[in-house]
């Protein structure tokens, strides 16, 4: 008896003559094609490649054309969409550069402005700086915590960034202290929020063995826009004057690189980021970190705001556009030593560069609180720039080794948490003892305090040897 057939439809293995035979690839599960994405990477970098789009019917096949018929390349895929070429180490710091130049637009000008044009107290103006380290540490936690269960690194950072730029041209219309400190603290949470998805944008593209000139290539744009940002200042004040309309114009003008921080942003790419669960299994950070985050604990104490500092220079005659050239000249002292001190930390280790840093520091503070010509103050101000670029970059490089991949947000958020956690009354306190027994007391103290942070650094056993990544 004859069965009954049916039309047999070509399947991809069996097509019509005359058409560009497709040779499939066995199925791949979509758990698998999702791995793959993740876990290929371009030379030791953060940027996955995709092996193409996984399909939605609970398979993804490869699939090979013949030479009769060509397919476009698959685009590379992050969570947040394709990958672009360039690598988040320049794009990051570039966007650093545009954003650093916006900010020092205006923070060198700001004690001028509080002091002379809102007639605040030097306790108010420490007040208002430490508010904003108030800020950032609590976008500084927030930011961390949410990498930790699988957020976007590179949302939080654009969500940050944008915060921040937002916030610094509207102090041109701010009518009092209040206003002021009210945007600072707006800039302090965005300042805060970016640290640590930055941190870890960076670190993902970084090769581990040049983690340390990857942080400090970070420091050294951040820091070339911070030395055009107080030369436009500059120029600006020597044509608008150096009144309170002419610091508006100055800070009103701010906006112009925030754009073009913003314009970097929209080119970065993401990363993913393991979601710790909250009931699972967590690796320790270890007792190395806790020693150094104890360290910087204390620093932090002793580190009240540069505005302090400015303002000293100030007594000895500079004028507001001269205070902007200097803080000029200072960042490019910072800019010029950041990379070569991240490398040198990559071959002697991070635990020796701290140490100058603080030790720079302290001699720093020392020198501001009995010098008296105006010579010495720029002298001491343009030393401060190595401590600049000896101390950020090293320690970021420094937790890198110290802690799991999986732990370095949270970790990176408590470092910086920690060092802008006692910025509030660290300036409160330093600006306090301006006020009643003049500057020498306060920069005694911060110096003192720096000193405590130093010999934890020099003497703590867990900061020594292979266990705190030396």
């Amino acid at each position: 008896m004859a069965r009954a057939t049916r039309p047999r439809v070509p399947s991809s293995r069996q097509r019509p003559s005359g058409r560009p035979r497709k040779i499939v690839e066995p199925a791949i599960a979509p758990s698998r094609v999702v791995s793959a994405n993740v876990t290929r990477r371009l030379g030791g970098g953060g940027r996955a490649r995709s092996l193409g789009k996984p399909n939605t019917v609970g398979c993804a096949a490869r699939v090979r054309d013949s030479p009769a018929v060509s397919a476009p390349p698959a685009a590379s895929q992050t969570p947040s969409g394709p990958v672009p070429a360039r690598s988040n180490v320049t794009t990051m710091g570039w966007a650093a550069f545009w954003s650093g130049m916006a900010q020092e637009m205006i923070y060198p000008l700001l004690p001028i402005f509080l002091i002379v044009a809102l007639s605040s107290s030097k306790t108010a103006l420490g007040t208002v700086e430490g508010l904003l380290g108030v800020g950032v540490t609590i976008a500084r936690l927030v930011s961390g915590r949410a990498m930790d269960r699988g957020r976007s690194p590179l949302l939080l950072t654009r969500i940050s960034y944008g915060l921040s730029l937002a916030a610094r041209p509207l102090i041109a219309l701010a009518p009092t202290v209040g206003v002021v400190a009210l945007l600072r603290v707006a800039d302090g949470l965005g300042k805060g929020g970016k640290d640590a998805p930055k941190a870890v944008l960076v670190a993902a593209d970084a090769d581990g063995a040049r983690m340390g000139r990857a942080f400090g290539i970070q420091t050294l744009l951040d820091t070339l826009g911070s030395v055009a940002g107080p030369l436009v200042a500059g120029l600006i004040l020597l044509v608008a004057g150096h009144g309170e309309s002419g610091l508006r114009i100055c800070f009103a003008l701010a906006a112009i690189p925030a754009i073009g921080a913003v314009r970097q942003l929209a080119r970065a790419h993401d990363t993913l980021v393991p979601a710790r669960h909250e009931h699972g299994p967590r690796a320790s950070l270890g007792r190395p970190f806790r020693v150094l985050l104890v360290a910087v604990l204390l620093f932090g104490l002793a580190n009240s705001s540069d505005t302090l500092l400015l303002l000293r220079a100030r007594s000895a005659g500079l004028s507001a556009a001269d205070l902007a050239f200097l803080f000029a000249a200072f960042n490019l002292v910072y800019a010029l030593m950041a990379v070569p001190i991240g490398a040198l930390s990559d071959r002697v280790g991070r635990r020796p560069l701290l140490f100058v840093a603080w030790t720079v520091y302290v001699g720093v503070y020392i020198g501001f609180a009995f010098a008296s010509q105006a010579w010495t103050l720029v002298a001491l101000f343009l030393a401060y720039g190595i401590f600049y670029a000896a101390n950020d970059g090293v320690v970021k490089a420094w937790i890198t080794s110290l802690v799991p991949p999986d732990r370095r947000g949270q970790a990176f958020a408590l470092n910086a948490a920690a060092s802008g956690l006692l910025l509030l009354p660290a300036s409160v306190i330093a600006g306090g003892l301006w006020d009643r027994s003049g500057p020498r007391a306060a920069f005694l103290f911060g110096a003192a305090t720096a000193a405590l942070a130093l010999a934890v650094v020099a003497l703590a056993p867990a900061l020594r040897g292979r266990r705190a990544g030396l």
